[in-house]
């Protein structure tokens, strides 16, 4: 058994990329076959099947959170989605108008 009591996975751990390389290449033996594309198409499969024919609200700020979600709904359910703008009142001048437009123009 293999185990560690540190964090190779932050960047001032010297190595460390190093470590979690050989660890999961080398001991565990997984291949480096996944891309970015490959698990947001999973995503979107996985959501398409859990939604199925319902319709999902969702509530969204404009903050990476929110938005990430509201646009891999928006792939999967196109328009079984509906965003709900939420301002919590700690938003930059303009900027509620901003996220509106933002998805709006673009989903």
């Amino acid at each position: 058994y293999y185990g560690l009591q540190f964090h190779p996975e932050v960047t001032h751990t010297k190595q460390g990329a190093h470590i979690l390389d050989r660890f999961v290449s080398g001991i565990c033996k997984c291949e480096k076959n996944w891309t970015t594309d490959n698990i947001i198409n999973d995503l979107i499969n996985n959501l398409k099947n859990q939604i199925g024919d319902s319709n999902v609200l969702l509530g969204l700020s404009g903050g990476v959170d929110s938005s990430v979600v509201a646009v891999l709904l928006h792939q999967a359910i196109g328009d079984q989605l509906t965003c709900v703008f939420v301002d919590n009142g700690l938003l930059r001048l303009n900027e509620g108008d901003e996220v509106m437009q933002t998805f709006a123009d673009n989903m």
